[in-house]
């Protein structure tokens, strides 16, 4: 038997790996990892084995193309990804990894809503840390630090397929906990998005060599608030009060001195 390969153009396409095909009405979609190593693109064809035509890129686990968004600029540290989309009661995702203990082998399972256009195409989404719940998170309750969507120091590295070893804020885990770990001074951690109702207590549990203060803002330069913090060998918890209305992004910025971890935050609406 003799076997063809997909006429696919590959220059174009910049194919990788991580490969996979769904059919969406009469159309066959090539989901697969870019040559860029930090993206989930697609390609489209009528047929399941040849003439596919790229489409571009479904989401970066960076958001490097949000908004013209650059490499030096990405949001976190990028690395290889993978994953496919999927179509849950009714609406489309996009399932993909982000990365934990800077090591391109230690990922964490995330998904985004996307959208498919009457014409096919599929804008970029950027990432956020909703998953799975169809909008926006509520401002009430306990969160885990490492929901994070934005990690970053203004200078975070592309590990591609390897292991950055440099300090700078990531993922990691000791025995059961999750957190954040190598938070220093003008480090950013963010969570997009949240749906606030007013006044809340905002609470932020902590520990390590570290002292000054979270900024709490809705967009870097906007500030919510702060919250101070002490250094500390064990978790202690944080707060302060801030007043916000409807779905907004919600920022930690660190100012201060020595190295935090951050284990959760959470809200509690005041009366």
């Amino acid at each position: 038997m003799k076997w063809t390969l997909p006429a696919v153009v590959l220059k174009i396409m910049r194919f990788f790996e991580a490969s996979s095909i769904r059919k969406i009405g009469d159309t066959y979609y090539f989901i697969y990892s870019s040559s860029a190593n930090h993206e989930l693109c697609y390609a489209t064809s009528k047929y399941p084995d040849r003439e596919f035509r790229y489409g571009g890129v479904i989401i970066s686990n960076g958001d490097i193309g949000i908004k013209g968004r650059k490499g030096k600029d990405r949001v976190a540290v990028t690395g290889n990804n993978h994953g496919s989309i999927e179509c849950i009661h009714g609406e489309w995702y996009i399932f993909y990894h982000r990365h934990t203990h800077m090591s391109s082998n230690s990922r964490q399972g995330c998904a985004e809503r996307i959208k498919i256009c009457e014409n096919g195409f599929i804008p970029q989404v950027e990432m956020t840390s909703c998953g799975l719940n169809q909008g926006a998170l509520a401002a009430d309750g306990d969160y885990p630090a490492v929901i994070a969507c934005n990690l970053t120091d203004g200078k975070m590295p592309h590990i591609g397929n390897g292991v950055c070893r440099q300090k700078k804020p990531h993922i990691t885990h000791k025995k059961e906990e999750r957190f954040i770990t190598q938070i220093q001074d003008h480090t950013l951690i963010g969570y997009k998005y949240f749906c606030f109702e007013g006044k809340t207590k905002i609470f932020i549990m902590t520990s390590g060599t570290g002292s000054g203060k979270f900024l709490v803002c809705n967009r870097p330069g906007e500030m919510l608030g702060e919250i101070m913090i002490r250094p500390s060998k064990k978790w202690i918890e944080n707060e302060t009060v801030i007043d916000a209305e409807g779905t907004h992004a919600l920022y930690f910025i660190f100012k201060g001195k020595g190295t935090v971890e951050f284990l959760r935050f959470g809200f509690a609406k005041e009366s």
